[in-house]
């Protein structure tokens, strides 16, 4: 990470918008986020779960994720739907909805959380295909942007590398599964310091104790 001073402490959320435990773990995070109020600069990170897949889902894998879904939605309470899984030639290829969130995150810092919760809540609940960039430009629009600029910044060259790098970021922390908690801060010498304060799903009352523990150390 960028060893520039730090003005408070960053919590950095690895996540992808096509991760199903991602989406039965937003409930949490948005009660751990209210937790922590303005205490940490928050700061999402695209992982990358299946990006630049290419081979349609087969039946053993649609009939995997079916139940995968079933469980989570019984464990969080998130709303799933089958949707466009059942599409014969369907691609569960992460990286557009991934590159979106990149995009929104370019064009209006701050928007990416909501904007990534919103295109994730249309896969899951509501069915749509959201690996298609026309189905991520009108959710962008909902946000108050022309879907043509939107769509002109996200199939950009520079947008498709800040995809790659945020990718990369995880890979380089190790981070192997979403969702990924990690706190960011200085040590008093300015040396920056790394610490998992949460990785799978968890209960918001669990990682926020691990977090008010860490932010306690100073």
């Amino acid at each position: 990470m960028a060893s520039e001073k730090l003005a408070r402490p960053r919590l950095l959320y690895f996540a992808d918008t096509m991760c199903s435990w991602c989406y039965g773990f937003a409930p949490q995070m948005d009660t751990i986020l209210q937790a922590l109020g303005d205490r940490v600069e928050i700061m999402l990170f695209s992982g990358g779960l299946r990006p630049f897949t290419t081979e349609p889902v087969t039946e053993k894998t649609r009939s995997y994720l079916a139940e995968t879904f079933q469980r989570i939605g019984a464990l969080t309470g998130q709303l799933f739907v089958e949707g466009v899984l059942q599409q014969p030639g369907f691609i569960y290829d992460t990286e557009p909805a991934s590159r979106a969130v990149v995009t929104m995150r370019s064009l209006a810092p701050g928007l990416e959380y909501p904007y990534m919760l919103a295109i994730q809540r249309a896969f899951y609940a509501g069915g749509a295909d959201i690996t298609q960039s026309e189905v991520l430009a009108t959710h962008a629009a909902g946000f108050g942007f022309d879907r043509a600029a939107f769509l002109d910044a996200f199939e950009s060259d520079v947008m498709k590398q800040a995809t790659l790098a945020d990718f990369q970021v995880a890979q380089r922390l190790g981070i192997d599964g979403f969702p990924t908690l990690v706190l960011h801060r200085q040590k008093a010498d300015g040396e920056d310091e790394l610490i998992l304060v949460g990785k799978g799903y968890g209960q918001a009352d669990e990682i926020i104790a691990n977090l008010e523990a860490v932010l306690a150390q100073g």
